[in-house]
Formats: C-alpha cells, structure tokens, sequence
C-alpha cells in the first residue's frame, strides 16, 4: 500500500510538472527549464508581475558542470532583450509608455545539439507614472503584490491618519500611516520615517514622504529608509527629468509638462522680431541635467535674466542630444506647475473616463456657460489655468460660497472629480468652490 501511495504521489507530481515543462525531453534542459520557472513564476496563479522599469535576467544556467544558454523574447515590440557583456540579459521595458501593457516573456534553454525547451512568464508594464497624480501613485502600489517593492523612489503627500510606533529617540524615526486626498480607505504606512521635523509628527499633520513602496504580508508602506521632505506639499520634478533625459535623438515625450527651475545660461537674447528668447535653466538643483528652453515665449519673458526663477510648459524633446522644451513653449506663473501637470493628464482622458482621486485647479472664469440657479444653488463656468487657453476646464454645477455672484475674470479655486464627458474636459457635478479672488 505504502508503495503504490509513493507510485501515486510521483505520478500527481508529473502531472504538476507538465504545464511548466514541455516538448523537451533532455533531463538537463528540462532541469534548467524548471530553475528558471522557480526564479521567475508569478507570486500567485493569478497575479501578474508589474515590470516598471528595465530588470536583468539569467543568461545560462549550470547543470552538472554544463552552462546552458537563455535566450530570451517578447511579444511586444516596446519590450527590448539586451545582451550584457558579463553574459547577464537586460529586460528593457518603455517606462513612459502611456496605458497599462501586458505581455509575455519567453525563456528558451538551448543544447549544444540544438535541443531546446521553452517557459513564459505573463508580465505588465503599469501606465507610465511620469506627471500622474498621488491617487495613480497609490493606486499602482496597491497592486504590487506580497514582497514585491518599487523599483526607484516615490513621492506622496498625505495626512497623517495613525502613529503606530511613536518616535525613538534611540533610532531616530517614527512610524506613521498618511492618507491621500481621495484614497482615505487606501492608507500608506511610513515605516521608520527620518527626516527634520519628524520627532515631532502629529495625527492631522500634511507631509510629504519619499522613498520605495513595497507590499510586506498585505500592508503598503514606505520601506525602512524613507524620508519626511517637510511639512506641506512638496512636489518632486525628478521623474520628468529621468524620463526626459531617456529620450532618443529625435524623439518627444508623449505630452506636454511644466517644469520650474532657476535660469543658468541664455543662449539666446530676446528677440523683438520673434518675441521669444532661449534660456537654460536647472531643475531642483539637478545641474546634471538642465532643460533648455527654446524660443521661450510668454509674459515677462522679455526681461528673464540668469538666476531667475521661472515656470515653464510645453513639449519636452531631445534635440541632436540636447534635452530641450521644443519651439512653442511659454512662460507659465511660479507655483502653477503642478496644476498644469494635473491639467495636461486630464486632457489625456477618453470620453468617458474619470481620474481616480479628486483634484483641485485654480483659474480664471472665461465663460458662464450656465447661469446660477437659486432652485439647485448652482452655477457652471469654465475656467483657464495658468494662462493655457487651449486646456480649458468646465466647472460643471459648482456649488459653494460665493457661487451666485461669480462672474468673467474671477479667479476661482475648484475641488472635484475630473472627467471626460463626451470630448468636454470637465469638474464633475459635485465639485466645489474653495475660493474666490
């Protein structure tokens, strides 16, 4: 009996063993074919593994003495296999690719005799987080799974909600859980947070946190090493510089941004024949990658001078190696940056689609499109930010203080959700008026 459990259990294991090894029958491939399964099968059945950013991979495996060469593959043209000089294979994925992509990836273990044996790995490459708001961000970690951590850092700005370990004095950090505008059910640990100011975190307190994300047993949380930035919203340029400075000769990022920096150098003096001017400048303090500024136009940009502080939007570009806002571009006010960036990924939307965490706008009232009404105390207005008159937002049925009496020219500041609605860019009914200038 005992034997013919045993005969049972060898034959249940077989079977197991059959969707991972296929048409091979050398017992070496097959022995390599089934190490790379273990080294990159997917956390579970049914979870599929993010790939964010390029990873390496195998290029041989050794069994009894012999190296076996992996040959790796994609199904999609955006995946690219480069083969490292150390033997080691790079998987190169478009990190700024623009929707969420899935595809396979191939190992094919190879003989001397030119036997082989293949396994493939269901992969995605998350919509590119470049520009995306802090409810994108929060989103995206909540799909990694348990043990998988980002690849390079993140920056989000929350409230603290919880302190789960008060500060130590003797470790310098704290423990805290923050809650992002919109995504209050989906809460972000701060583990061992360091940082100036970070001895003295209180529940309520709006800060911005830095570092890797990983899932540990079911809870999101900045890894160990992350850091307090400050108190308030502090918005990091860094990925937009990354991603501009990944760009191939001739190539343009997929939209417009905005970036601030401080002016270095101007190629070009201003122009009155042209009414533009090219300026240089740096962005937090990154002066290993300055952005041009080409043809720069807009209010003030006549008089810009070196060591100005400027906000600038547009398309960014690598021109010939030179990483630059493409002719077209245009001043835009210091401290809009962001809300243009917010704009800009609104604009991205199809019809139909809605972004996933509230936001908040502030612009001029360039139309009442529909008057207020005292039976639903009401108003809709359409608002330009920041000067972009090509990014107009509607304000549909805004309700708030100060709603009754809004006129063209207002400024207004707007909390909502954003959608597109039939091609129309719009705050959802619902929104807010915050304010009034």
């Amino acid at each position: 009996m005992k034997k013919l459990i045993a005969l049972i259990a060898v034959l249940a294991l077989c079977l197991t063993a059959l969707p991972v090894m296929a048409e091979a029958d050398n017992a070496d491939l097959l022995s390599a074919k089934a190490y790379i399964y273990q080294m990159y099968k997917n956390p579970s059945r049914t979870d599929i593994k993010s790939t964010p950013a390029d990873y390496d991979v195998i290029g041989s495996v050794p069994v009894d003495g012999v190296n076996y060469t992996v040959e790796w593959s994609a199904d999609s043209d955006t995946i690219k296999v480069i083969v490292n000089e150390d033997g080691s294979v790079t998987i190169d994925v478009d990190e700024n690719n623009a929707s969420e992509l899935f595809y396979k990836l191939t190992a094919t273990v190879k003989d001397a005799a030119g036997n082989a044996a293949s396994v493939s790995f269901d992969r995605k490459v998350p919509a590119s987080l470049t520009g995306m708001s802090y409810g994108q961000i929060v989103d995206y970690a909540y799909t990694l799974v348990d043990g998988e951590k980002t690849v390079k850092t993140y920056r989000l700005f929350g409230t603290v909600v919880k302190i789960p370990t008060a500060w130590s004095e003797e470790y310098g950090n704290i423990t805290v859980d923050i809650a992002i505008a919109g995504k209050e059910d989906m809460p972000i640990q701060c583990y061992r947070l360091k940082g100036e100011g970070a001895k003295d975190l209180k529940v309520g307190d709006q800060i911005t946190v830095e570092g890797f994300i990983k899932n540990y047993k079911g809870l999101i949380e900045f890894d160990s090493g992350c850091a307090l930035i400050g108190y308030g919203e502090i918005v990091s340029q860094q990925p937009i510089l990354d991603a501009a400075y990944m760009l191939g000769d001739g190539e343009k990022m997929a939209a417009p941004t905005a970036l601030k920096g401080i002016i270095t150098k101007i190629p070009t003096a201003w122009s009155e024949e042209y009414g533009n001017i090219t300026v240089d400048m740096v962005v937090d303090g990154n002066e290993e990658m300055p952005i041009e500024c080409y043809r720069l136009t807009g209010e003030g940009a006549k008089d810009l001078a070196i060591g100005d502080e400027i906000a600038v939007f547009g398309q960014i570009k690598n021109y010939k190696g030179l990483i630059e806002f493409d002719k077209g571009c245009k001043l835009i006010p210091v401290g809009t940056e962001n809300e243009v960036r917010t704009l800009v990924a609104a604009y991205q939307l199809l019809d139909g689609e809605a972004m996933t965490s509230a936001n908040t706008l502030t612009g001029v009232i360039a139309s009442i499109d529909t008057a207020y009404s005292e039976e639903y105390k009401n108003i809709t207005v359409t608002i330009v930010v920041a000067g972009l008159e090509e990014y107009k937002i509607q304000c549909y049925r805004l309700a708030g203080e100060g709603a009754a009496e809004l006129k063209v020219g207002d400024t207004i500041t707007v909390t909502g959700n954003i959608k597109n609605y039939k091609g129309t860019i719009e705050f959802d009914k619902g929104c807010s008026l915050d304010a009034v200038k």
